[in-house]
């Protein structure tokens, strides 16, 4: 049975408190930066007294790291480490507990693909997984032995293969079509690649019964690539590696739920104030299950995000993220100062035909480079990016409008755009500017 609107609030609030009491009893770092704001655990009697307790980033983590991020009430065989890929210029490292992952991925996952709302007992997860098997949930990401570590470590019994996103298209091909999953989780541009590798070669895949995209935005010309590629449904999953599952996408497409049983998510403007709904703010975390390291109020994501200002109508009560914008990192600056989300340019190249990817490059605070990368379909072969074409014309006024005529935008048709070093995807805005 489903909680109440009163009873998740409840449970929120003895979640957040006992993990603020054992933060700063265990963790060295919450200790210290709480000492030093004048704050103590029990002065959080409401889920807004969250307020009251600093913001951490990610360089605190790094700085702290081993030691000084790891509650000392936590023993080898009770956590795990894990990584970020650095995608924003500054890989962290944290821990996680046994039963933080045992809820992400016996309780949160299942639940993301039926759609179903919250159970109320957390115990017995390990049963729980058994039960509520994933079938043939098949995983393309980065670091697939550690993954494949974990995965033994704590439910082995789990049908699911993991796959290495560095891999090239065509082998992500063939292991869906060997292993025939029913599930398929992996990132926006691994699913890019894979699609693009199908129109061109003109080759058949399985089809799953759901695709979930995770680890990066989700664009519209992207779905509209897998619509025509896949029969599948798609849901796009908001999540990250120091926190898990965070949010998940609303049946109706009207954007993606918070999943609010397990994690609070605060979107703050640049005085450290929650921004109003409709409006742009900087993510904030607290993850209210992880006691290796706890997440509380950690800002290290770097992503921006926008709540939906009217209710979903797909009549789930979750707090509803609009749209997730993408990482600061990877904001465009003017000249004149003004910051400029990624989502906002991303956006003026939704519906541009046979555009298959694309990178913007501020490499001066006056000068944007678009590199373009056209569909190899053969209906695409009249499409022409050029500046004084139809539709470079359309993309350099959209451009012009966005950046209030401070840069100069030059279009670039290119062949391909290589991946980061290391990394199955590349920067779709990227900020060279200093």
């Amino acid at each position: 049975m489903a909680m109440t609107p009163h009873e998740l609030e409840q449970f929120r609030l003895e979640r957040l408190q006992d993990l603020v009491a054992h933060a700063y009893a265990n963790v060295e770092l919450y200790h210290r930066k709480w000492r030093q704001a004048g704050v103590r655990p029990e002065e959080i009697r409401t889920l807004g007294d969250i307020h009251k307790l600093p913001v951490v980033t990610k360089d605190d983590f790094r700085h702290s790291f081993p030691d000084g991020v790891l509650s000392r009430r936590c023993r080898p065989s009770q956590r795990y480490l894990v990584g970020t890929s650095g995608s924003t210029g500054s890989p962290v490292t944290v821990f996680v507990d046994f039963d933080k992952v045992l809820l992400d991925f016996a309780v949160n996952l299942p639940q993301i693909m039926a759609g179903c709302r919250p159970i109320t007992v957390l115990s017995g997860l390990r049963d729980f997984l058994l039960r509520r098997d994933i079938r043939q949930l098949f995983i393309v990401v980065d670091q697939s032995r550690a993954y494949e570590s974990l995965q033994g470590r704590v439910f082995p019994q789990m049908r699911h293969t993991v796959v290495d996103s560095l891999l090239p298209a065509a082998e992500h091909i063939a292991a869906l079509n060997r292993k025939r999953p029913v599930f398929l989780m992996t990132y926006p541009s691994v699913l890019r690649n894979i699609c693009l590798a199908l129109r061109a070669g003109g080759a058949t895949v399985h089809q799953p019964e759901l695709i979930m995209v995770i680890g990066e935005v989700l664009d519209e010309p992207l779905r509209a690539l897998v619509r025509r590629t896949f029969r599948s449904q798609v849901m796009d999953v908001y999540g990250s590696t120091e926190a898990g599952f965070i949010a998940a996408e609303c049946p109706e497409h009207c954007g993606l739920h918070v999943l609010t049983w397990k994690v609070l998510v605060e979107l703050l403007d640049d005085d450290g104030k929650e921004v109003a709904p409709g409006h742009t703010g900087r993510v904030v975390i607290t993850d209210l299950f992880n006691r290796a390291t706890p997440i509380i109020r950690y800002s290290g994501l770097g992503d921006y995000a926008c709540r939906a200002v009217e209710p979903c109508r797909c009549g789930r009560t979750l707090p509803l993220l609009a749209r997730i914008e993408g990482r600061s990192v990877d904001s465009i600056v003017r000249p004149d100062g003004q910051l400029v989300h990624p989502y906002h340019l991303t956006l003026a190249l939704e519906d541009v035909p046979h555009l298959a990817k694309f990178q913007i490059r501020q490499e001066r605070r006056d000068h944007i480079r678009v590199l373009l990368v056209k569909d190899l379909v053969p209906e695409a072969a009249n499409v022409s990016f050029a500046p004084d074409g139809e539709v470079g014309q359309v993309i350099l006024e959209r451009f012009g409008r966005i950046l209030d005529n401070q840069i100069t935008v030059e279009l670039h048709t290119v062949v391909d755009i290589p991946s980061r070093p290391g990394s199955h995807k590349h920067a779709t805005v990227l900020s060279l500017a200093t």
